[in-house]
């Protein structure tokens, strides 16, 4: 007869026991499911088995926490990897350069750490942090851009620029270098002899053209740089295109609307341009002909204007406004002229008005002071002062006194009525 056991003693007696009319089909002994339930009941939890749940949910459940962790494990080991390399390289890129600083400074007597400037990109994860050696001793290099020595005039020449420095609205650090500039332009923009290839224009015409853009400058006050830069533009346009009679007026008009949108802070609207021209043109014909003259010029307008040259000459000389105002209408009486206008320096015109002026009112000791910023001599200059008093003392035609009339208001100290010698020696200040 067989050993009778606790174990199999009890496995009998449950094999004789039916649950629920049936007996129990079931391989695992009902003891052990009886323990568990009463250990459920009791408030204790059932024992973890040895593969878990066999269930959808849990089998998705592990998957996901073994990618995330999968994820987690490769990022942190990429990231762990970088930063060692960085550390490597840092490593190593200092031992090279110590040991090089090390030969240079071998013969010396004092020995020295030697130490270099890293950058040093350190990565922190959310869970850790890297810590990244530092040499022993960091050195700090500042560069100091020192700024460049200011040229200062020779002696007897007053120093302008020195005396207004830090003046926003002089301009007086950059003075010099931006007249210079201008001053390089000039060939870029110098207009040749083109009024005898032109079929329908004349010099008259010409004239009358500027006289009428004096006189849409007065009345819409626009700036006088606005008024140069239309008369150059419009020099420029028929050095390069024939042009008819008729469109005259509308190339002025249109070179005057471009030049109010560079220089004009609120400038006219394009139907003022269309009122200015009696309604001789339409707004279709003003917006082509403006399309096709930026083409024509090539949509460059910084041009070098002799307005501005005579503006710095009066500053730098010192004089009055009286002074600067007569220049002004002699500058701007010589607009009118084709002669003055085609192969000349804007700078070397502005000089020679300035020379005129000055001449006039009876200024002197400018010489030096003149000729050191404008770049000319007054040998070079007294060929154009003669021209330009040639052109002031001859009689005014009736269709061309807008300037004239312009100058003689009191506004402008009635410079136009004051009187021309007959000789003028440019040469001296005297």
């Amino acid at each position: 007869m067989p050993r009778v056991t606790r174990n199999t003693q009890n496995a009998f007696s449950n094999e004789n026991k039916l649950l629920n009319g049936k007996k129990q089909t079931s391989s695992i002994p009902v003891a052990t499911k009886r323990k568990s339930a009463e250990e459920v009941q009791n408030g204790d939890k059932p024992k973890r088995k040895v593969f878990g749940e066999i269930t959808n949910t849990a089998i998705k459940t592990s998957q996901d926490q073994v990618g995330k962790q999968g994820l987690k494990n490769q990022v942190k080991k990429g990231l762990n990897s970088f930063v060692e390399r960085g550390k490597t390289s840092l490593r190593s890129s200092l031992r090279r350069k110590n040991a090089k600083k090390e030969e240079e400074t071998a013969s010396s007597s004092s020995s020295s750490s030697s130490s270099e400037e890293a950058l040093v990109c350190v990565m922190e994860t959310s869970g850790s942090s890297t810590e990244v050696e530092e040499s022993e001793e960091v050195i700090q290099t500042v560069f100091v851009c020192p700024d460049p020595p200011r040229i200062t005039p020779p002696e007897g020449v007053d120093d302008f620029d020195g005396e207004t420095f830090g003046d926003v609205f002089q301009h007086s650090e950059y003075a010099l270098e931006t007249f210079d500039y201008y001053k390089k332009r000039e060939e870029a923009f110098a207009v040749g002899d083109y009024i005898d290839e032109q079929k329908e224009i004349t010099r008259a015409m010409r004239a009358i053209l500027v006289d009428w853009l004096v006189e849409v400058q007065e009345s819409f006050e626009l700036n006088h740089e606005t008024l140069y830069t239309a008369v150059k533009a419009t020099d420029i346009y028929l050095s390069k295109k024939q042009a008819k009679k008729e469109d005259l007026q509308l190339i002025g008009a249109t070179a005057c609307f471009i030049a109010c949108k560079i220089d004009e802070r609120i400038p006219p609207l394009l139907d003022d341009f269309l009122y200015v021209c009696d309604d001789a043109y339409c707004r279709d014909q003003l917006i082509r002909m403006e399309r096709k003259m930026l083409n024509v010029i090539g949509f460059d307008m910084g041009y070098s204007l002799s307005y501005r040259y005579i503006r710095r000459y009066g500053r730098v000389c010192k004089i009055k406004m009286p002074v600067l105002t007569l220049g002004r209408y002699i500058l701007e009486t010589a607009l009118m002229e084709y002669n003055l206008n085609v192969n000349t320096s804007e700078s070397k015109l502005a000089a020679a008005a300035m020379v005129l002026a000055m001449k006039m009112m009876e200024v002197k000791g400018y010489k030096a002071t003149l000729e050191y910023y404008s770049g000319h001599t007054m040998e070079e200059l007294s060929p154009l002062v003669n021209d330009l008093v040639k052109m002031i003392k001859r009689p005014t035609p009736d269709s061309c006194k807008t300037i004239k009339a312009k100058y003689s208001h009191r506004v402008f100290h009635e410079v136009a009525n004051l009187p021309v010698p007959d000789v003028i020696d440019a040469s001296s200040d005297q």
